[in-house]
Formats: structure tokens, sequence, C-alpha cells
């Protein structure tokens, strides 16, 4: 397979085939050494098709990525998981919040090592598929909308939807990173539009909420808005930019969205849900769950 992708070419310290090629042509016909020429050929497509592994195939800025995440995200569950010991009473709160990290962390770990990275060449341009993030994706986000669900005391109709939302739009994200050309772009399209239904039902709480909870909604919003977005400029999608860069922006996105969410919603609990103990929101879930079924 032919790949002049710059993008590709991040994965490899080999020269491309198509350098290798004029060498060849280049040889004398009668030349008693093109036995010896046609050997650079050779290798030149088998580092163009070649066995790409991970992470012994990562650049450095992408091994550097994500045992950053990695480790941030641990530290992150660890101080929600005290936060949530040190309470008089737990919160179902604080346990979602923790579990979102620790859900964020391990697939971070698994990225690092290379678990969960498939490498796939039957598109118009290759692309890396990290598996590990869109199940650390599934866990996470749904999670933290069941926090917004919380903050705002929506009915358990609500917080079903709006999980439901997360969880098509994140698998329907994986389908295109798993579809070839034409059809993936349908694929992202759905991812997009279930996206849309998550930010249009935030922004209409915004309205009833305090100051702290319009800004967790903004980063809801932001974390949600940025899963498209980065497929589409990713590998994944038109691949604008190179790995390190879709990395880089992964990164960066899950530790505002995790850390930053996780963080600025603990310590702003009391203010939020200052009547809340664990028992409460359990209640509020139960009353709306009295309402669905009618």
């Amino acid at each position: 397979i032919n790949m002049p992708s710059s993008y590709f070419q991040m994965l490899q310290d080999e020269a491309p085939a198509e350098d290798a090629a004029p060498a060849e042509d280049a040889a004398p016909a009668d030349d008693a050494a093109p036995a010896d020429d046609a050997a650079p050929a050779d290798a030149a497509p088998a580092a163009g098709n070649g066995e790409v592994t991970f992470p012994d195939d990562y650049p450095n800025s992408v091994k550097h990525f994500l045992l950053l995440g990695a480790i941030a995200l641990f530290v992150g569950a660890i101080v929600f998981m005290v936060l949530n010991v040190i309470r008089p009473k737990k919160t179902v709160s604080h346990s979602v919040t923790f579990i979102m990290a620790a859900a964020s962390a391990l697939s971070y770990y698994a990225m690092w090592t290379g678990l969960g990275v498939s490498y796939k060449t039957t598109d118009t341009t290759p692309r890396v598929i990290f598996f590990s993030r869109y199940f650390g994706h599934l866990i996470s986000m749904p999670l933290m909308i069941v926090d917004m669900c919380l903050i705002y005391k929506l009915e358990v109709a609500e917080l079903v939807a709006l999980v439901g939302y997360d969880v098509v739009m994140i698998l329907a994200g994986l389908m295109g990173a798993l579809s070839v050309h034409g059809h993936k772009w349908l694929w992202w399209c759905v991812s997009g539009g279930f996206a849309v239904l998550i930010v249009v039902a935030l922004l209409q709480k915004l309205q009833s909420g305090e100051d702290a909870a319009k800004i967790l909604t903004y980063i809801t919003i932001f974390a949600t808005l940025g899963f498209p977005l980065i497929w589409l400029l990713g590998s994944e999608g038109t691949a604008a930019v190179g790995l390190s860069q879709e990395v880089g922006l992964i990164a960066v996105g899950d530790l505002i969205s995790v850390l930053g969410f996780g963080f600025y919603f603990l310590l702003n609990y009391d203010a939020l849900l200052p009547e809340e103990e664990g028992g409460e929101e359990t209640e509020a879930l139960q009353e709306g769950d009295s309402q669905q079924y009618v």
C-alpha cells in the first residue's frame, strides 16, 4: 500500500516508498548490480506497509502526552476518592466523579502501553484508532452528564435521555473510525447530531443555574463539542493534524473536562447542593422515577 501521507511519516523514521523508487529507475539496464539496488526498493514498501506496533512506533511526544495524562488523571482520581472518604456521609456525586477520573486514567494508561490501539490502512489516509480512548469516554462523559443532572435536579427521564445521547455520540464516533471514507462521514454526522442534542438540553438549563453550575455546564458543553471536533481534525476524519497534535488536543481536553470539572464541582459541592449529604441525591432521582411511567 502506498502511503505518502505526512501523517504516516510521523510514525516512522524510514524514508517513504516514493523516495526509494527513483533509485531503481536510475540504475542502468545493463548494470551488473540491479539485484543490490533492488533491495532498498523492496525494503521501502515494507516500511510503508510495515508492521506498525504500539507503543514502539509512537512518536516521543505522543508517549509523553499519554503518560502525563495517565499520571494527572490517576492523581485526580485519588484526590476525588479522598474528598469522598473524608465526608461524614458519602454522596452519589463524589462517587460518580471519582469513577469518571479513574476510568479516564485507566484508558490513558492503556493507550500509553499500546493496549487497545490499532493502525488502520484500508482508507485513503491511514489512521490510528485508540479503542481505549473510546472506552474511557464511554464511561467518563456519561458520568459527567449524571453529575449535571444531579446539579440541576433533573428527573430520571431527562437523565436517561441525556446519558443515552452521550453513549450514542461516542459509539457513532467509534463506528466512523472503523468505517472507510464516505461511510465514516455519515457516522460523524450522527455523532455530531447527538452532541447538538446534548448541548441544546444543557443550554436550556443555564437560566435556572447558579454561577458555579453555569461554569460546569460550559465545561460539559466544551467536552461534548470537543469530541466530534477533534475526531474531524484527527486521523479518523480529515487528518488535518498529525498524531502528536491530535493526542495533545485530546489530552488537554480530557484534563479540562475531567479534572477541571471534577475539582471545581467537588470544591463547590456544598454551595451547589447544600442540603444533600448522600441521601437526598437518591431521593431526587426516586421522586423523578415515580413520574416517568405515566
